[in-house]
């Protein structure tokens, strides 16, 4: 604000002396100093997301160093073993660049400082690298780094092209010189077409980003600057005609029923071009035809003042006196005698043409937005605070085959089902009395009458008086994600597989110790069984593994057989006494040797009771009771795991039995949840029924149902 006060002061003192117009060398510097000071401020916000940016990427080599990563073995050693020296070294300059920020020289000169915490992320590992004897093309860095740059500092792209060109120089140039090559005995080479395709097209989009933006602010900073000076020149001219009508802005008139202008004040004849208002009086006899470029707008204000007493904000273009047209707004009443016989009228004109520019360029910059936005893929769209659209893109048009026309003031349940509209309405009205953002996962029903998965991405907005206005809009499709997830069972596939041939190794050994007379089995008979029994078991968890991944389509296979439980709980409790005694689990098996038997299969309801077991201690600490029971009730069985632990919220009990999820308090595990979806899909598989009763520091008890026996 002071600055500005300082400018304006500058301006006044320039109008008064008759020099207003700034020159183009002045200009320049003004924009210069503000682009220095916008990258001198957004410069802080980069060097923080680039500080957390790279502590994440430290954690993660962190955790690797001591649980490595999958993804990061192909990774040379020396990377693997000495990343945390190259984060620490980078954290570091990153560090100083963010002190220098404050300082004398970091606002004097902030595109060094760009250029210096730049090349610190990308040129640290290049170097490392090179002293290792090899290349590093670190694309994922390079891309996250030029993209971030463009996207928060998005000026003066000559410091980008700079920023880029170092560390290509750097890697194509030095690498090439010194003959180094890639650490990967398949692909030796440091670069090839698409790769330095992908750099080149990345870098030259960035800069281009960058230059359009930074064009765009000059103009609008060049724009702005003479607009300001034009509103000092006016106020100037006031000033001179300020002693006939005291701080009148307005032009002021009276004028007679057959069109002549009988007063006026010098602010209506520089309204319209006249050097006095003397000149207006005397020259305009005829105001319908001399003045309005439309001769039928005197008719129509005219009429309007018969009719309503008085006319506010009349528009109208007129001929000011060397044959130029600008806009005015009228605002006038009818003077009356005592008897209602008109005299004349009276009113205010302001010259309103900037505002009619500003209006143009407004509506310019909207219908830019439109564009911009109708140019997005994903729908769009936008409501006011009663829930109503007020506007949208063409992907939204498209998406549910509807033009605009059609969705405008329309609400939810114009365009959607029924159920799915009191869901959007519900969300919509949580976004409207929290305000803010808003993200979530539903459906969808297009054009195709197909219900599409979907993330819905909303955040609210207010108008000029702080009043919530109404909210906007993005549906994103996650289809992708859905081709993750499948991507993800066929990764489990491929680890299952491989996971199978050890396994089947044990046991095929094992199988040939038992073909042995017994004499010369070195150890008791009963353990090599339990061994084969375990691999066998082992197995069979791995198949099922790869089952439970295309059971979504296929369903569950069983091998049913009649089954006594507690053989079954046995078994299970057997196998995990080593977990049950070093987790100093106490274990109570009150299911009764009498049960009625169960047509289903072994493995899988074993599965099922192991899982529990093992889900109740991995959620609970040392020293945890369980207790395991079954009753028959009619023609099911009835089957409990309980246990005395920390207990679920409501919300862990609606979710827990879903695929993947896994518990905010799991404790020394990689899991992926992916035990309770089984149980469910077992117990489902053989027609029964699962569920947990829980509360929170109350223990929980699963419970299942199974069919007895036909």
């Amino acid at each position: 604000m002071k600055t500005l006060l300082k400018l304006l002061r500058k301006w006044q003192r320039g109008a008064v002396s008759g020099d207003t117009t700034p020159t183009a060398d002045v200009m320049a510097s003004e924009y210069k100093d503000w682009r220095n000071g916008f990258l001198w401020q957004r410069l802080r916000l980069w060097l923080w997301l680039a500080l957390i940016c790279i502590l994440t990427f430290t954690l993660r080599d962190i955790y690797n160093y001591f649980f490595p990563l999958k993804e990061l073995q192909k990774l040379p050693e020396v990377l693997r073993t000495q990343a945390l020296v190259m984060d620490i070294v980078m954290l570091l300059s990153l560090s100083i660049c963010l002190a220098l920020r404050k300082t004398k020289f970091g606002r004097r000169y902030p595109a060094i400082l760009f250029l210096g915490s730049s090349w610190s992320i990308s040129l640290i590992p290049q170097i490392f690298a090179t002293f290792k004897g090899f290349a590093l093309p670190n694309t994922l860095a390079w891309s996250l780094l030029f993209l971030s740059q463009a996207t928060f500092m998005p000026v003066c792209w000559v410091l980008h092209l700079l920023s880029q060109l170092g560390v290509l120089i750097y890697y194509f140039g030095l690498n090439t010189l010194f003959g180094l090559k890639l650490p990967l005995p398949d692909h030796p080479e440091i670069y090839n077409v698409t790769f330095i395709l992908y750099l080149f097209w990345f870098c030259v989009i960035c800069d281009i980003g960058v230059y359009l933006y930074d064009r765009l602010q000059r103009s609008e900073f060049y724009a702005r600057r003479e607009l300001e000076f034009a509103y000092q020149k006016l106020g100037v001219t006031e000033a001179k005609y300020r002693n006939i009508f005291e701080n009148a802005v307005e032009g002021i008139f009276q004028s007679s029923p057959d069109g002549r202008y009988i007063t006026a004040n010098p602010a209506l004849a520089r309204i319209y071009g006249y050097s006095s208002p003397e000149e207006v009086t005397a020259n305009f006899t005829d105001i319908e035809h001399q003045l309005y470029v439309d001769p039928h707008r005197r008719a129509e204000f005219v009429r309007l003042i018969e009719e309503y007493g008085s006319v506010s904000e009349f528009e109208s273009q007129i001929y000011r006196r060397d044959g130029s047209i600008v806009w005015i707004s009228e605002k006038a009443y009818a003077v009356r005698d005592e008897t209602g016989k008109l005299l004349y009228y009276e009113g205010l004109i302001e010259d309103i043409t900037k505002r009619k520019l500003a209006e143009a360029a407004l509506q310019e910059q909207l219908d830019f937005l439109q564009v911009l936005i109708d140019t997005i893929p994903a729908p769009v769209f936008y409501k006011n605070s009663q829930g109503l659209y007020i506007g949208c893109n063409k992907a939204f048009e498209e998406a549910f085959g509807l033009s605009k026309e059609k969705i405008l003031g329309k609400d939810e349940y114009d365009l959607s089902p029924k159920e799915l509209a009191e869901q959007y309405q519900q969300a919509d009205m949580a976004l409207f009395e929290q305000q803010g953002i808003q993200s979530y996962e539903d459906s969808v029903v297009y054009k195709d009458g197909k219900k599409h998965d979907v993330i819905f991405y909303k955040a609210t907005f207010s108008k000029a008086d702080g009043s919530l206005g109404g909210l906007v809009g993005v549906i994103l499709d996650i289809s992708d994600r859905k081709r993750t997830e499948e991507a993800l069972r066929v990764f489990f596939h491929a680890v299952s597989h491989d996971l199978r041939n050890p396994v089947l190794g044990t046991l095929m050994v094992l199988k040939n110790l038992l073909a042995h007379p017994d004499d010369k089995i070195t150890i008791p008979r009963s353990i090599l069984e339990r061994m084969e029994q375990s691999s066998e078991r082992q197995l069979n968890l791995i198949n099922s593994l790869m089952e439970a991944h295309v059971s979504e389509v296929q369903g569950i296979f069983l091998e049913r057989q009649p089954v006594k439980l507690d053989q079954i709980v046995e078994n299970a409790i057997a196998d995990l006494k080593p977990m049950l005694a070093e987790n100093q689990v106490t274990l109570t098996n009150l299911v009764p040797a009498d049960l009625p038997l169960v047509n289903g299969d072994p493995t899988q309801l074993w599965r099922v009771f192991s899982n529990l077991i093992v889900n109740a201690i991995k959620h609970n600490l040392p020293g945890l009771s369980i207790t395991i029971n079954a009753i028959a009730q009619g023609d099911k069985i009835y089957c409990t795991v309980a246990d005395n632990g920390v207990g679920l919220s409501q919300q862990q009990c609606e979710r827990l039995f879903d695929l993947y999820f896994r518990s905010s308090n799991v404790r020394n595990s990689v899991s992926l949840g992916l035990g309770l979806y089984l149980c469910k899909r077992i117990i489902n598989a053989h027609g029964g029924e699962i569920g947990v009763n829980s509360a929170p520091n109350a223990g929980a008890t699963f419970w299942f149902t199974l069919p007895i026996q036909g």
